[in-house]
C-alpha cells in the first residue's frame, strides 16, 4: 500500500511540473501554453507562473474558460482517495509473557538409591603356585641344562646347623658308608655307573630331579630294578632360597608324585637341596611336607670348579682315614663322566678296608 501511494504522489508531481512548463512556454500564435490547453491561468495555484505573465500575453477575461472546466486549484490528493487508516498494516502485537502458555517441562525422575549391597564372604587368596612346566614325553632325548649343576663350596663345607633337623652323617661304629649320586644334568654316564654298582653288588641312593626322571624313565626303572634308593631333588634344581614357599612345595610335591609312579611309594623323607642351598625358611617348608634334608659329610667336588680327573676323585675319597669314613655320606653326580670312571676303584678300596656301602636309609637305621 505504501508503494501505491508513493507512485501516485510521483505522478501528480510530474503532472504539476508539466503544467508549469507549459505555462512558461509560448505557442506559435503568441498565446500562453496554459491558454492553449484551455487552462485558466488564474486557476493555477503556482504563484511563480502568474508573476511571470506579461501584459501582452495576458488573456482577456472573456476568453477564460468556464470555471466548471477549470482544473481544481488544489493538486493535492483528495482526502477521499487517501488510504484508509484501516488498511494500514497493524503493528505486531506482542503478547505479554504471562499470557503465553509455558512449554511443558520434561521432568526426569530422581535417581533411585542403589540397593544395599549384601555382604559376600571372600575366601582368602590361596598362595601362588610355582609355574609348572608341561610334562615331556617319555621318549624325550636327554638335554643338558644351560647352567651346570654345582654345589656352593661355602655351604658344602659348612652344613646347616639350625634348629630343624638335617642329616649330615649317619651312625658311626659300624663301618658303613653311603654313596649318594645326584641327577640333575646329564645322563650319559649312567649306564657305566650302574654297571659298576651291579658288578660290586652295591646299593646306593640316587637323588633325582623330576625333570631328569621324566626325561630318563628307562634309567629310573633300572635303578628301581637294581634295588637302589630314590630321593627327592626338586623338579628342576632351582635355588630354593630365592623362591616362595608355594614354589618350594610345588617343586617337591611334583617330583614326589612322579617318583612314586616308578617305585609305588613316596620318596619321603629323603630330600636334598639343589646346590646345597637352604635356610631356616626352606627347611621349615621341607619339614612341614614330611621330608628331611639329607646333606653330606664329604663332597667329592666332581661338579665344582674345573673338571676333575678320576684319580682326583679316587684320592679325595679313599685318602681319608677309617674314622673319617665311618658313617660318612659322600656326594657325587651322575652327569660327570670321571665319576663313572673312578667309581669301580673307590668301591674296591672301601670294601677292601672292611666298609659296607649302603643306602641312606640303611645308614640311618
Amino acid at each position: 500500500m505504501k508503494i501505491r501511494i508513493t507512485v501516485l504522489l510521483g505522478l501528480m508531481l510530474g503532472l504539476s511540473l508539466v503544467l508549469m512548463a507549459c505555462d512558461q512556454s509560448a505557442t506559435g500564435d503568441g498565446t500562453l501554453g496554459s491558454a492553449k490547453l484551455g487552462i485558466n491561468p488564474l486557476l493555477v495555484s503556482t504563484p511563480s507562473v502568474v508573476a511571470n505573465l506579461s501584459p501582452v500575453d495576458s488573456l482577456p477575461t472573456s476568453t477564460a474558460l468556464p470555471t466548471d472546466t477549470a482544473i481544481p486549484t488544489s493538486t493535492t490528493i483528495p482526502t477521499n482517495t487517501s488510504l484508509p487508516t484501516s488498511t494500514t498494516l497493524p503493528e505486531p502485537t506482542i503478547t505479554p509473557q504471562a499470557l503465553i502458555a509455558p512449554s511443558p517441562t520434561l521432568e526426569l525422575p530422581l535417581p533411585t538409591k542403589f540397593p544395599t549391597a549384601r555382604p559376600v564372604a571372600v575366601s582368602p587368596t590361596p598362595p601362588a603356585k610355582a609355574t609348572t612346566r608341561p610334562p615331556l614325553p617319555a621318549t624325550t632325548v636327554p638335554v643338558k641344562p644351560t647352567v651346570p649343576v654345582t654345589v656352593r663350596p661355602t655351604i658344602a663345607t659348612a652344613p646347616y646347623t639350625g634348629a630343624l633337623s638335617e642329616v649330615v652323617r649317619g651312625r658311626t661304629g659300624q663301618k658303613r658308608v653311603a654313596l649318594t649320586l645326584d641327577a640333575g644334568s646329564g645322563a650319559a654316564p649312567f649306564p657305566k655307573i650302574l654297571a659298576a654298582l651291579n658288578k660290586a653288588g652295591v646299593k646306593v641312593t640316587f637323588f633325582l630331579t623330576g625333570a631328569w626322571a621324566q626325561q630318563n624313565p628307562t634309567y629310573v626303572q633300572q635303578m628301581v630294578s637294581s634295588g637302589d634308593e630314590l630321593g627327592n631333588h626338586t623338579w628342576d634344581h632351582p635355588d630354593l632360597v630365592g623362591v616362595s614357599d608355594a614354589q618350594i612345595k610345588d617343586q617337591i610335591e611334583r617330583t614326589d608324585a612322579l617318583l612314586s609312579r616308578f617305585t609305588g611309594h613316596t620318596s619321603r623323607p629323603l630330600w636334598r637341596a639343589p646346590f646345597g642351598s637352604r635356610n631356616a625358611r626352606v627347611m621349615k617348608v621341607v619339614n612341614d611336607l614330611g621330608f628331611r634334608s639329607i646333606f653330606w659329610t664329604l663332597d667329592s667336588l666332581d661338579s665344582v670348579g674345573d673338571p676333575k680327573s678320576a684319580k682326583f676323585l679316587i684320592d679325595r675319597i679313599t685318602g681319608q682315614s677309617n674314622t673319617q669314613l665311618d658313617g660318612e655320606i659322600i656326594l657325587m653326580h651322575i652327569g660327570n663322566a670321571t665319576t663313572a670312571d673312578a667309581l669301580p676303584a673307590i668301591i674296591e678300596n672301601l670294601q677292601g678296608r672292611g666298609f659296607k656301602i649302603v643306602t641312606v636309609s640303611e645308614l640311618l637305621s
